[in-house]
């Protein structure tokens, strides 16, 4: 059948076309050329950049990360024995491992499955802590503790009980902290330490940056760091109209 001999041959384009994607990919990653685009990682640039799910980007990223080591596992890809779904959840398991663990383990896993993979390295689930799910009005929170913890849970609730049940105490202490990044009124330091930012004047910058990355097109909202634009070692004071926002990746970026 013609239809089924052209799915054929285009199958195996497809597997050269994603290796050399991976391929692009791993010079992206080398060079960190996302960061001037506007981009705090590759895994933020496969996904605002190249439009993929985060699931796909998460797959090419693992991809590329352990291609770095083992370059074997393109030349795989390309002849089937391997795919980006079983490369992914091999790498989580060998990424801390040698070299050559990792081909082994690889080898040990050519031609099989997903499932089959998954099975492979099949281990107890671990305590999860925190889980969250959704609804359309709510968000279900549980939280698991351990008995040192939970004790200190019930001491601070014994000592808040004329005020608050759990869950009030709870959300209490979480608007207490959000209220810490809410005062912004400050006055010039005094102190002799330019890199020294006072933490309301932090709160500031942070407020004016909406709590994200100010380098241009970046919108990561994690490891905000706040940064001199004129450096101190040049000179640069701790004042507002010298501060901005940058996540760690660009500040790095910067020097």
């Amino acid at each position: 059948m013609k239809i089924h001999q052209d799915l054929l041959v285009l199958r195996g384009q497809e597997r050269v076309i994603t290796s050399q994607i991976l391929e692009k990919l791993q010079t992206m990653e080398d060079s960190k050329a996302y960061l001037s685009l506007g981009h705090s990682s590759l895994f933020d640039y496969l996904v605002r950049g190249l439009g993929y799910s985060e699931a796909t980007a998460y797959q090419r990223q693992a991809c590329v990360r352990l291609s770095r080591e083992v370059p074997e596992i393109k030349e795989k890809i390309d002849h089937g024995l391997l795919s980006l779904s079983t490369v992914t959840v091999a790498y989580k398991h060998i990424k801390n491992k040698s070299r050559d663990e990792k081909l082994e383990t690889l080898k040990s896993i050519e031609c099989k499955s997903t499932r089959e993979v998954k099975a492979y390295f099949a281990e107890p689930a671990k305590t999860i802590k925190i889980k969250q799910t959704e609804y359309k009005n709510k968000v279900h929170v549980r939280l698991e503790l351990n008995h040192e913890q939970f004790e200190k849970l019930q001491k601070l609730k014994k000592l808040k009980s004329h005020k608050f049940n759990a869950e009030e105490l709870l959300l209490h202490l979480i608007e207490k902290e959000l209220k810490t990044y809410e005062n912004i009124e400050f006055k010039r330091s005094q102190s002799k330490n330019l890199r020294f930012i006072p933490k309301r004047l932090r709160n500031r910058v942070l407020m004016d940056a909406n709590y994200k990355c100010e380098y241009p097109g970046c919108e990561e909202s994690h490891f905000l760091q706040i940064d001199h634009k004129l450096p101190v070692r040049l000179g640069g004071q701790p004042l507002r109209e010298n501060l901005q926002v940058l996540c760690a990746a660009h500040n790095r970026m910067k020097g």
